[in-house]
Protein backbone atom coordinates (compact mmCIF):
# COMPACT_ATOMS: atom_id res chain seq x y z
CA UNK A 1 0.00 0.00 0.00
CA UNK A 2 1.34 3.37 -0.81
CA UNK A 3 1.02 6.63 1.31
CA UNK A 4 1.35 9.58 -0.41
CA UNK A 5 4.68 11.95 0.94
CA UNK A 6 3.33 15.63 2.18
CA UNK A 7 5.05 18.18 0.02
CA UNK A 8 7.68 20.28 2.16
CA UNK A 9 5.53 23.17 0.61
CA UNK A 10 2.46 22.18 2.01
CA UNK A 11 0.20 24.31 4.24
CA UNK A 12 1.04 28.16 4.98
CA UNK A 13 2.11 30.37 4.01
CA UNK A 14 0.71 28.89 0.01
CA UNK A 15 3.27 27.89 -2.12
CA UNK A 16 3.43 26.61 -5.49
CA UNK A 17 5.71 25.60 -7.85
CA UNK A 18 6.22 27.52 -11.41
CA UNK A 19 8.23 28.10 -14.46
CA UNK A 20 9.21 31.57 -16.09
CA UNK A 21 9.27 32.26 -19.28
CA UNK A 22 11.96 30.41 -20.12
CA UNK A 23 10.91 27.28 -18.44
CA UNK A 24 13.50 27.51 -15.71
CA UNK A 25 11.62 26.52 -12.03
CA UNK A 26 11.08 28.90 -9.39
CA UNK A 27 8.31 29.41 -6.49
CA UNK A 28 5.86 31.71 -5.86
CA UNK A 29 4.86 32.92 -2.13
CA UNK A 30 1.89 34.02 -1.27
CA UNK A 31 1.08 34.86 2.63
CA UNK A 32 -1.87 36.10 4.13
CA UNK A 33 -1.08 38.23 7.43
CA UNK A 34 -1.94 40.51 10.09
CA UNK A 35 -0.23 43.97 10.30
CA UNK A 36 -0.05 45.10 13.89
CA UNK A 37 -2.48 47.58 12.55
CA UNK A 38 -4.92 45.54 11.22
CA UNK A 39 -4.54 43.20 14.29
CA UNK A 40 -5.33 46.34 16.51
CA UNK A 41 -8.48 46.86 14.27
CA UNK A 42 -9.65 43.60 14.48
CA UNK A 43 -9.45 43.66 18.32
CA UNK A 44 -11.25 47.33 18.57
CA UNK A 45 -13.88 45.83 16.06
CA UNK A 46 -14.62 43.17 18.17
CA UNK A 47 -14.78 44.59 21.33
CA UNK A 48 -17.10 47.37 20.17
CA UNK A 49 -19.50 44.90 18.83
CA UNK A 50 -19.64 42.89 22.55
CA UNK A 51 -20.30 45.81 24.29
CA UNK A 52 -22.95 46.95 21.92
CA UNK A 53 -24.73 43.55 21.97
CA UNK A 54 -24.68 43.16 25.78
CA UNK A 55 -26.02 46.65 26.04
CA UNK A 56 -28.76 45.68 23.10
CA UNK A 57 -29.27 42.54 25.21
CA UNK A 58 -29.42 44.72 28.56
CA UNK A 59 -32.04 46.99 27.06
CA UNK A 60 -34.11 44.45 25.74
CA UNK A 61 -34.08 42.38 29.14
CA UNK A 62 -35.39 45.92 31.01
CA UNK A 63 -37.60 46.66 28.64
CA UNK A 64 -39.57 43.27 28.83
CA UNK A 65 -42.91 42.98 31.01
CA UNK A 66 -41.25 39.50 32.92
CA UNK A 67 -37.56 39.45 32.92
CA UNK A 68 -36.54 36.18 34.44
CA UNK A 69 -32.13 35.33 34.83
CA UNK A 70 -32.74 33.10 31.30
CA UNK A 71 -33.01 36.39 29.57
CA UNK A 72 -30.32 37.67 31.44
CA UNK A 73 -28.18 35.31 31.00
CA UNK A 74 -28.37 35.23 27.02
CA UNK A 75 -28.54 39.05 27.10
CA UNK A 76 -24.75 38.88 27.97
CA UNK A 77 -23.62 34.92 26.58
CA UNK A 78 -24.80 35.80 23.09
CA UNK A 79 -22.89 38.87 22.36
CA UNK A 80 -19.63 37.48 24.22
CA UNK A 81 -20.33 34.49 22.17
CA UNK A 82 -20.79 35.91 18.83
CA UNK A 83 -17.87 38.19 19.73
CA UNK A 84 -15.04 34.73 19.65
CA UNK A 85 -17.22 34.19 16.03
CA UNK A 86 -16.92 37.74 14.44
CA UNK A 87 -13.25 38.14 15.76
CA UNK A 88 -12.27 35.24 13.67
CA UNK A 89 -13.87 36.12 10.85
CA UNK A 90 -12.28 39.89 10.76
CA UNK A 91 -9.08 38.33 11.67
CA UNK A 92 -9.56 36.43 8.16
CA UNK A 93 -11.00 39.14 6.46
CA UNK A 94 -8.67 42.26 7.69
CA UNK A 95 -5.65 39.84 6.40
CA UNK A 96 -3.30 41.40 3.90
CA UNK A 97 -2.08 39.21 0.46
CA UNK A 98 1.50 39.70 -0.23
CA UNK A 99 2.40 38.34 -3.66
CA UNK A 100 6.15 36.75 -3.30
CA UNK A 101 7.94 35.60 -6.83
CA UNK A 102 11.76 33.39 -7.06
CA UNK A 103 13.07 32.87 -9.96
CA UNK A 104 17.04 30.90 -10.29
CA UNK A 105 18.01 34.84 -10.67
CA UNK A 106 15.68 36.68 -9.12
CA UNK A 107 13.78 37.25 -5.89
CA UNK A 108 10.63 39.94 -6.35
CA UNK A 109 7.99 41.36 -4.32
CA UNK A 110 4.66 42.95 -5.72
CA UNK A 111 4.69 46.60 -4.35
CA UNK A 112 1.26 49.53 -4.74
CA UNK A 113 3.83 50.25 -7.70
CA UNK A 114 4.24 47.13 -9.34
CA UNK A 115 7.26 44.46 -9.35
CA UNK A 116 10.96 45.25 -7.16
CA UNK A 117 12.93 42.79 -8.10
CA UNK A 118 16.58 41.66 -6.41
CA UNK A 119 19.45 39.55 -7.83
CA UNK A 120 19.81 35.83 -6.19
CA UNK A 121 22.75 35.91 -7.27
CA UNK A 122 23.98 38.53 -5.12
CA UNK A 123 25.14 37.54 -1.23
CA UNK A 124 21.64 37.79 0.22
CA UNK A 125 19.44 36.01 3.12
CA UNK A 126 16.13 36.35 4.53
CA UNK A 127 15.75 37.59 8.19
CA UNK A 128 13.04 38.16 11.44
CA UNK A 129 13.51 41.72 12.79
CA UNK A 130 11.85 42.83 15.95
CA UNK A 131 9.55 45.44 14.92
CA UNK A 132 10.62 49.37 14.68
CA UNK A 133 8.27 50.29 17.35
CA UNK A 134 8.63 47.89 19.87
CA UNK A 135 11.11 49.88 22.08
CA UNK A 136 8.23 53.00 21.66
CA UNK A 137 5.53 50.73 22.63
CA UNK A 138 6.95 49.36 25.60
CA UNK A 139 8.27 52.60 27.10
CA UNK A 140 4.47 54.08 26.60
CA UNK A 141 3.12 50.93 28.33
CA UNK A 142 5.28 51.40 31.07
CA UNK A 143 4.99 54.89 31.90
CA UNK A 144 1.01 54.40 31.91
CA UNK A 145 1.83 51.68 34.16
CA UNK A 146 3.34 54.02 36.43
CA UNK A 147 0.91 56.16 36.49
CA UNK A 148 -1.83 53.60 36.83
CA UNK A 149 -0.21 52.34 40.13
CA UNK A 150 0.25 56.12 41.32
CA UNK A 151 -3.65 55.82 41.54
CA UNK A 152 -4.14 52.06 43.40
CA UNK A 153 -4.96 50.74 40.12
CA UNK A 154 -3.17 47.79 37.69
CA UNK A 155 -3.56 47.88 34.08
CA UNK A 156 -1.97 45.65 31.47
CA UNK A 157 -1.86 46.61 28.17
CA UNK A 158 -1.81 44.40 25.19
CA UNK A 159 1.50 44.18 23.24
CA UNK A 160 0.85 44.96 18.92
CA UNK A 161 4.51 45.81 18.11
CA UNK A 162 5.63 43.91 21.18
CA UNK A 163 4.55 40.55 19.08
CA UNK A 164 5.26 41.82 15.32
CA UNK A 165 8.15 41.32 13.39
CA UNK A 166 9.63 42.45 9.72
CA UNK A 167 10.75 39.75 7.63
CA UNK A 168 13.25 41.12 5.42
CA UNK A 169 15.81 40.54 2.54
CA UNK A 170 19.38 41.16 3.09
CA UNK A 171 20.77 42.17 0.58
CA UNK A 172 24.63 42.68 0.56
CA UNK A 173 24.02 43.06 4.25
CA UNK A 174 21.44 46.00 3.91
CA UNK A 175 18.26 45.45 5.00
CA UNK A 176 14.78 45.59 3.03
CA UNK A 177 11.89 44.97 4.16
CA UNK A 178 9.24 42.45 2.41
CA UNK A 179 6.35 42.10 5.08
CA UNK A 180 5.26 43.11 8.55
CA UNK A 181 3.43 40.18 10.54
CA UNK A 182 1.82 40.65 13.47
CA UNK A 183 2.51 37.12 15.44
CA UNK A 184 6.01 35.45 16.35
CA UNK A 185 4.56 32.00 14.46
CA UNK A 186 3.23 33.30 12.20
CA UNK A 187 6.42 35.24 11.18
CA UNK A 188 8.70 32.33 12.03
CA UNK A 189 6.68 29.98 9.57
CA UNK A 190 6.92 32.77 6.58
CA UNK A 191 10.71 33.34 6.83
CA UNK A 192 10.94 29.75 7.59
CA UNK A 193 9.10 28.79 3.97
CA UNK A 194 11.38 31.46 2.21
CA UNK A 195 14.79 30.13 3.11
CA UNK A 196 13.31 27.22 1.76
CA UNK A 197 12.36 28.17 -1.50
CA UNK A 198 16.02 29.63 -1.49
CA UNK A 199 17.81 27.07 -0.29
CA UNK A 200 15.82 24.65 -3.19
CA UNK A 201 16.84 27.29 -6.23
CA UNK A 202 20.06 27.18 -5.10
CA UNK A 203 20.62 23.23 -5.51
CA UNK A 204 18.45 23.22 -8.61
CA UNK A 205 21.13 26.14 -9.90
CA UNK A 206 23.69 23.52 -8.94
CA UNK A 207 25.80 26.36 -7.58
CA UNK A 208 27.04 23.60 -5.14
CA UNK A 209 24.59 24.76 -1.84
CA UNK A 210 21.22 24.30 -0.76
CA UNK A 211 18.75 21.82 -0.53
CA UNK A 212 17.66 18.91 -3.75
CA UNK A 213 13.51 19.23 -4.45
CA UNK A 214 14.16 15.62 -5.71
CA UNK A 215 17.22 12.94 -6.13
CA UNK A 216 18.26 14.01 -9.76
CA UNK A 217 18.38 17.30 -8.53
CA UNK A 218 21.91 16.36 -6.49
CA UNK A 219 23.28 15.09 -10.19
CA UNK A 220 24.91 17.60 -12.83
CA UNK A 221 24.62 16.76 -16.26
CA UNK A 222 27.31 13.21 -17.33
CA UNK A 223 29.02 12.62 -20.20
CA UNK A 224 26.70 11.19 -22.99
CA UNK A 225 23.54 12.09 -21.29
CA UNK A 226 20.30 12.98 -23.05
CA UNK A 227 19.92 16.96 -22.49
CA UNK A 228 16.34 17.03 -21.10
Amino acid sequence: MFHKVRSPFAGKPATRQIADHNGAPGFQVQPRVLTPIRAMAVNWLTGIAVVAGVGYGLAGVASSPSPDSGMLTAAVAVPLVGGFVLYEALRSLFRKRVQLMFTLDRFSVKTLFGWKHYDRLLPHRFALLQHDWTQAEQEQQEFQAALAQRRGKLIRKQRWFGKSFHVSFDYLGQRNDVLTVYGPKEAMAIVTRLNACDSVLDALARRGQGTPLTPADEWGDQPGAIPK
